[in-house]
Order: structure tokens, then C-alpha cells, then sequence
């Protein structure tokens, strides 16, 4: 006999506020349906924001908070078990899964001007048997400190197909996108300029010439020009003391590039300056010191001042994005890796961070906000657009 003798609709049950994840479609065929696919989005979404980490956290969570989530959606067969949130995640298509995040971020996020950094992260813990780690590419705007879009990818190496399709998903005009080395592409330089922004892309040996020339012009200008004083040059020092070390930051600018070789200059869409930042990082007793030199192309004609912050707010996706994933909601160390399970699962948790983000009247970390979710069910439903 099938679970579903009534032919009950089981493919909604979203509520109102959620309806960002109607983008979403329930994947499962045939009768054998005993919960609402709309419930199973909102109590996994929930279990997360509320500190649950995986599939078997957020069923104990359901179990404990029935009563709470009977308010909002119908549970006519109880909570799902943990296996069938997971087989379900499995099935979901993540392409929906990843423009729900898109269409969910702007409803609840306005468009600013702002940097925007793309940069991929691997989750590790989705390593299966006889499957790799899935990769994914994010574009995190740095000010605002959300995620705008995301692709998945097989591993770091394809990273460069993700990027041209992130810049399509997203409205650029105005906005500044930086990208480390793996893409640094000419193709990729030509997609951002033609989205009306502007780009920072980092240098390493990959780009071969014109990474060789960035060297020298810089290695010649610091040992024989006053870069103060030169026309065309700019320089920015900053010294900052923290955790027990002294790091102290030189940023030199060059917007004059007539030296360049045309035939490496002409393959850079409105290449404007070049940019140097020197890092030396050293113990307040000086008895450890360390030296990083890192080039970058940019199509801005900013100063070596603002440079320096555009960079510096690029790795805000590692500081502020990727390091709270790991350690906050614990994605490294998720072994979740049935079908689509570990891709979905990993916007989820974008979506929730996007939330707890944006959340402004209850200024603490990430996981002070998710214990307060957890505890505070009126904050729960204020993040979740509820109340």
C-alpha cells in the first residue's frame, strides 16, 4: 500500500516569508511522500540558523521544538527522520539551491557600491568513497559582509569556468570585483569591464611576462625613483600591532604603463595601474620575521591608500567568510556527501550566515546569534522574517 493513499500535495508547505524558496523544486517522484517538501526546507533552515550542524542535530532540534513549528507549517506526520532530510537534500537540483540564494540576498540586502571578492573554498568533509570533495566559488561583498552567489565546481583547478558564470548571475555596474591568481584571465578581465565594473586581479609566475615585468618595473622604481615625488607613482605605509606581532604594510602604485610592451598590455581590458604590497610581519621582540611581496593589474586609477583597503577588504571572504564556516558551523568537518546533500547543505548555511549578517539589532559573533536563535524564539522569528 503507498505512504500517500490520498494523494495529498506534499510538494508545498513553505511559509509566506520563505517565498524566495518557491525557486526551489521538490525532486521527489512518485507517491511515497509523507512530509511537506516546503517543511523539510524550513526545518533545516531553522535547525542551522539555530546552531544545528548536521542532518541528526536538526531532527533532535525538531523533535524538541514541534510544538513551535506547528505554528508555522503543517506536520502531519511528524518530524522527518535525519536520512530523509538527507536523502531529499540528495535530490535537489543545488543550480535551484543556488539561485535561491541570489533571489533570497535581494529581498533582504540592497544593492550597494561595494568590493566585491570571488574566491573558492573546498568542502573537505563531502569526500566520499569513491567521490571528491565538492569545491565552490562564492562572490562575497566585502562591506557588507553577505554572500551574493555561488557555483559548484569539481575541484580548485575548474574554479576558472565557475567565475565567468558568477559575473553573469550578478549585477556588477559600478561595483569592484577582485579575484585571486587562478583568475586572472584575460577573458575573465573582459567580462567584468564589460559588466561596467572594475576588477583587481592578483599576479603570480602563471601570467608569465607580465608578471616578470611587474617584478622588474618595481624592483627598478623602488631602488631609483622618489615615488612621492614621481608623477604617475603612489606609496601607502601602514604599521598595525595585533596578537603579538608587529605587521607592517607598503603599497606602490604605478598608473604610468607606457614602459609595458604592447603586445602583453594590449590583452588587459582598460589596464590601469599595477600594484605592489609588501607585508612584513615580525614578533614584538623581533626575533621572527617574515617578508610576502604580491603583485596585482587593476583597471582602477585609485592611490596606493585606497588600493591597499580594496586588498585588504578581498581577503575579508578568508577572515569573515571562509575561517567561520569552519569554525562556527563546523562545514570542514560535515561528512555529509549522499548525491547533492553536501552542495545544498552549503548554501544553507550561506543563506544563514547571509541572515545573521544582515541582522542588526543584536550586534554579537555568529555563534552568540545562533545560541540566541536557539534560546530566544522571537529572535528566531525575526531573523526568519516571522514576526
Amino acid at each position: 500500500m503507498p505512504r500517500n493513499p490520498n494523494k495529498i500535495n506534499y510538494s508545498k508547505g513553505l511559509p509566506q516569508s520563505f517565498h524566495s524558496f518557491q525557486i526551489i523544486e521538490d525532486p521527489r517522484t512518485g507517491g511515497n511522500k509523507r512530509h511537506h517538501f516546503g517543511a523539510v526546507l524550513f526545518m533545516v533552515v531553522t535547525g542551522v540558523l539555530c546552531g544545528m550542524n548536521s542532518f541528526s542535530d536538526i531532527e533532535e532540534f525538531c523533535l524538541l521544538q514541534k510544538s513551535w513549528f506547528k505554528k508555522w507549517i503543517k506536520m502531519p506526520n511528524g518530524v522527518p527522520r535525519a536520512q530523509t532530510f538527507s536523502n531529499i537534500f540528495a535530490l535537489i537540483d543545488p543550480k535551484h539551491f543556488r539561485d535561491c540564494l541570489i533571489a533570497h540576498i535581494g529581498t533582504l540586502h540592497p544593492r550597494l557600491q561595494e568590493l566585491i571578492a570571488i574566491d573558492g573554498k573546498t568542502l573537505r568533509g563531502s569526500r566520499g568513497l569513491d567521490s571528491e570533495a565538492s569545491h565552490v566559488v562564492s562572490a562575497w561583498a566585502a562591506d557588507s559582509g553577505v554572500t551574493l552567489a555561488q557555483e559548484f565546481v569539481s575541484d580548485k583547478r575548474n574554479e576558472i569556468t565557475a567565475i565567468p558564470l558568477l559575473l553573469e548571475m550578478l549585477d556588477l555596474e559600478g561595483q569592484i570585483v577582485s579575484i585571486d591568481a587562478m583568475g586572472t584571465q584575460t577573458t575573465i578581465a573582459q567580462a567584468i569591464i564589460e559588466k561596467k565594473a572594475n576588477y583587481i586581479l592578483a599576479l603570480k609566475g602563471n601570467q608569465g611576462n607580465l608578471h616578470k615585468e611587474a617584478q622588474d618595473q618595481f624592483h627598478y622604481a623602488i631602488r631609483n625613483l622618489d615615488i612621492s615625488q614621481t608623477d604617475g607613482w603612489s606609496q601607502h605605509q601602514s604599521v598595525e600591532k595585533s596578537h603579538g606581532r608587529i605587521v607592517e604594510r607598503r603599497t606602490i602604485v604605478n598608473h604610468r604603463l607606457d614602459w609595458m610592451a604592447q603586445e602583453i598590455r594590449g590583452k588587459w581590458p582598460q589596464l590601469n595601474s599595477l600594484i605592489m604590497v609588501e607585508t612584513r610581519s615580525s614578533t614584538l621582540d623581533d626575533t621572527k620575521e617574515t617578508r610576502e611581496v604580491r603583485y596585482y593589474i587593476s583597471s582602477l586609477k585609485s592611490s596606493a591608500a585606497e588600493q591597499q583597503n580594496n586588498i585588504r577588504q578581498h581577503w575579508s571572504i578568508e577572515n569573515s567568510c571562509h575561517w567561520v564556516l569552519d569554525t562556527a558551523f563546523r562545514e570542514d568537518h560535515n561528512q555529509t556527501y549522499q548525491g547533492n546533500a553536501a552542495e545544498n547543505l552549503a548554501t544553507v548555511r550561506r543563506i544563514v550566515m547571509n541572515l545573521l549578517q544582515i541582522d542588526k539589532t543584536y550586534p554579537k559573533s555568529t555563534p552568540k546569534k545562533r545560541m540566541r536563535a536557539l534560546i530566544d524564539k522571537k529572535y528566531r522569528e525575526l531573523l526568519l522574517s516571522l514576526a
